[in-house]
């Protein structure tokens, strides 16, 4: 193959850190990441204009020395403790802006003691990149008082900051410990526009590096990495389900955090990564390490492996219950000012290798040979695999290996409550349906669903294997009464990332239902048996019918749905353990609600109230296929009971119900791989 065929391969982002082990810090570190980073250069993107960047940039620890005489250059004498804002201002805006951060500051309990203006050479940027050039300052705080945890304050006022800033105001950094220079930059740009990279008195004894190659969002001075903990390569192909679980808890962690009933957990318009950034970041608000933090978020697959340590097991089922996991591909590299470390997610999809020197000399990064390791003797040389992680404490000296993490240690935050009962599916649903054909059509059956996808379910054990396209108008312009179901749709990935194979790859796929700390199923396709056993485990349940008097009309409909939301309330205000949505009531005179309405409606007030961690189970005949659960899942559910789907399944063919269950489970597979979802 010619060799110009690989000239273009530049698909992803370039990332890692630099470290000596054993050193409290030396420029020779910072120097070091920035020649890794030119070094990865082609795996970065560029504007059009061929100078603009997609973004790279240096976390490191803060340069003490060299800060404490810049800051005495401006009139500043900072205390033993300081806490170092890194921020970019709206050009033309700055003094508003200025005014917003000194006065929330002030609010907070914190003194601004100065500010000043990181030297920079806008010169070396690109046409895009200087059209949106911001001011860029650091500003220096102490508090008005004696605290015991000085990060957690600056965080309290970064995010009043972020709650009240003029539009454009962006915090990089605002930290005791570490400092993020970045911007809208190549790897060649950085050390010429942001001098105080160059200085030999800028030392560190860690840096972590990102070159970016932006995918889902369109390339900004903010949002390139790293971010105040975590650079990332790759994609959070759940980031749709991550962002909407965030909002739910919203309410009980703000509360945990110490922060306000307005302020947001996450950021408005950022990309992914931002996001992961903000949630790492609660982990660390809330007492976790930084090894806990990132194993909680993102999990390897634990579930099937063999030998591991059963504290390390009860660690990963406590946070199974109450953490969807962040899923990729991601390679991710991560600190909290002390230690650094780097990490995959479970399917591995993102390279990331480390190379360790007798010296002490760690370089971890995206691809081999970026470090110039001439006369150095290599006394090691890895690449994380699946889930695997690394982790460095420069000061200390030790370096904790992939192995080491599965080793038995002290893991915090172990639960002390007993494990989560497993409830196993059953196989011969109960036959309660007195007039099972009536109540099929009364549910919104066809005889062409019947026909051509509910029993291929039942008689194949898979779903019906369909031609490309389809020639239906779609159900927002068809002239037809379509089912609510109709008018969603599967929601893909938005990167084009080979999709995980859920035959082959099943070992690192989990479909795993968690209702609460409480009990645990296979899968969240329910059976009657598995609801009985529930209901002995479940103290208090909350019943909702979703029914409605027929003579009522749409506005009984309305009604029913009005008191779904209220019902909802009033099971959080009561403590319930489990809601269970039914419509098994349905007659000739009270016909259901549409599911997919009903669970929606339900989980939002549910959130509202502050009850996201109740369980919601629906029990409904409305669902036929995949589709149906994966929707209902999707809006809030649980765990799902088709009770007429399971019911005909076992009428219409000897093991009908258990092929149905192992067909629309495959079918859940097949959905998680490319959908941005997360079961739980």
């Amino acid at each position: 193959m010619a060799r110009n065929q690989f000239a273009v391969d530049h698909d992803a982002c370039g990332v890692g850190f630099v470290t000596r082990l054993g050193h409290r810090g030396s420029h020779e570190i910072v120097e070091r990441a920035l020649e890794v980073l030119r070094r990865l250069a082609h795996r970065g993107g560029v504007d059009a204009d061929g100078r603009s960047g997609d973004g790279a940039g240096l976390l490191t620890q803060i340069p003490d020395s060299f800060i404490r005489k810049q800051a005495r250059r401006n009139g500043i004498d900072l205390p033993s403790v300081f806490g170092l804002g890194m921020v970019f201002l709206p050009a033309g805006n700055e003094n508003a802006a200025r005014a917003i951060i000194q006065s929330t500051a002030l609010e907070s309990g914190l003194r601004c003691l100065g500010r000043r203006s990181v030297s920079c050479d806008p010169d070396v940027v690109g046409p895009r990149a200087r059209d949106t050039l911001p001011a860029i300052e650091q500003y220096f705080f102490a508090p008005e008082s004696a605290t015991d945890d000085f990060e957690s304050l600056l965080f309290r006022v970064r995010k009043r900051v972020e709650q009240n800033a003029f539009p454009g105001t962006y915090v990089c950094s605002l930290s005791t410990r570490t400092v993020v220079y970045k911007g809208l930059l190549t790897p060649e740009q950085l050390p010429a526009f942001y001098p105080d990279l160059v200085d030999p008195e800028f030392v560190s004894s860690f840096a972590i590096f990102h070159q970016r190659y932006s995918t889902n969002t369109q390339p900004s001075w903010s949002l390139a990495q790293p971010f105040r903990f975590v650079a990332h390569n790759g994609e959070i192909n759940t980031i749709s389900a991550n962002r909407r679980w965030l909002h739910a808890k919203e309410v009980v962690l703000r509360k945990e955090v110490g922060l306000c009933d307005a302020a947001r957990l996450l950021e408005q318009r950022v990309s992914d990564s931002a996001s992961f950034d903000s949630a790492f970041e609660l982990y660390l608000r809330r007492g976790y390490g930084v090894s806990e933090a990132m194993l909680a978020m993102v999990p390897p697959a634990w579930e099937n492996a063999h030998g591991m340590e059963p504290e390390l097991r009860v660690f990963f089922e406590e946070h199974a219950c109450r953490q969807e996991p962040w899923d990729g591909p991601a390679a991710l590299i991560f600190t909290d000012g002390e230690v650094v470390g780097a990490k995959l997610d479970r399917n591995g999809l993102r390279p990331l290798r480390y190379i360790l020197t007798s010296e002490g000399l760690l370089v971890a990064g995206s691809e081999a040979g970026i470090a110039d390791l001439q006369g150095k003797r290599v006394v090691e040389r890895q690449r994380l695999g699946p889930g695997e992680m690394l982790m460095a404490n420069p000061a200390t000296g030790v370096l904790l290996r992939p192995t080491d993490f599965l080793s038995k240690r002290k893991w915090a935050h172990q639960p002390a409550r007993p494990s989560p009962v497993i409830v196993p599916a059953g196989d011969q649903p109960e036959h309660s349906s007195k007039e099972p054909k009536k109540m099929m059509a009364t549910l919104g059956w066809t005889e062409d669903q019947f026909r051509l996808l509910f029993r291929p379910l039942v008689e194949e054990g898979q779903e019906a294997v369909w031609s490309m396209g389809d020639d239906a108008a779609p159900a927002s312009l068809s002239n037809l009464r379509r089912p609510l179901w109709d008018y969603c749709k599967q929601r893909f990935a938005q990167v084009t990332n080979p999709p995980i194979d859920s035959l082959r790859e099943s070992h690192v796929m989990s479909l795993r239902a968690h209702l609460g700390d409480i009990a645990v199923l296979p899968s969240p396709l329910l059976d009657s048996g598995q609801l009985k056993t529930l209901d002995r485990h479940f103290q208090s349940i909350a019943p909702i019918a979703f029914t409605f008097p027929a003579s009522e009309g749409v506005g009984g409909a309305k009604s029913a749905l009005e008191r779904l939301r209220e019902q909802a309330k009033t099971a959080v205000s009561e403590n319930k353990s489990l809601v269970l949505l039914t419509d098994r009531k349905i007659d000739a005179e009270h016909p259901a609600l549409p599911a997919l309405l009903a669970v929606a409606a339900v989980w939002k007030s549910l959130v509202q109230a502050g009850g996201c961690e109740i369980p919601l189970i629906i029990e409904t005949g409305q669902v036929i296929d995949t589709h149906h659960v994966a929707l209902l899942i999707a809006a809030g559910a649980s765990a799902v009971l088709p009770y007429l789907a399971l019911e005909q399944a076992s009428s219409l063919a000897h093991g009908g119900a258990r092929r149905y269950r192992v067909a629309i489970e495959k079918g859940l597979r097949k959905d998680c791989r490319t959908r941005c979802g997360t079961v739980r």
